[in-house]
């Protein structure tokens, strides 16, 4: 029980950093939203996910594992899906100057949107994880 309100909280901060971090993916900013994105989030990646890779398990393997960000992808959509609150939208980058250093605007579509709001997900678990494990040692 420790360990799954360990990780439901995990997942509570690592959707409020994107959401934070990352214009194209909003939730709405109430407790039960945030709470149900969690624990959804937490259910998804330890019940739905390891399904997903046995069914792609052949493309991952004639890939080497190159294709595995697909898992992430079609988790991340069904979490929309099943939480009303959470949305992920195309994001337009205003572009970016300093100091002679320029980034030009662009556009992310929503499949882009998808994919850097899944890499965020799992970039910011991974380091929020890292840290608790280090800290624990």
């Amino acid at each position: 029980m420790k360990a799954f309100l360990r990780a439901i909280l995990i997942n509570l901060l690592v959707v409020y950093l994107v959401d934070a971090v990352y214009p194209g993916f909003s939730i709405l900013h109430d407790a039960k939203t945030l709470i149900t994105a969690a624990v959804i989030w937490l259910l998804l990646n330890k019940i739905v996910k390891p399904i997903i890779k046995l069914f792609l398990l052949p493309i991952n393997l004639i890939t080497l594992n190159l294709f595995s960000w697909v898992v992430s992808l079609i988790t991340l959509f069904l979490l929309p899906l099943i939480v009303s609150g959470v949305k992920i939208s195309p994001y337009d980058f205003p572009g970016f100057n300093y100091q002679g250093f320029s980034v030009p605007p662009f556009h992310l579509n929503l499949f882009l949107s998808f994919l850097v709001a899944s890499s965020f997900l799992n970039l910011f678990h991974n380091i929020i994880v890292w840290i608790i494990k280090k800290d624990s040692d």
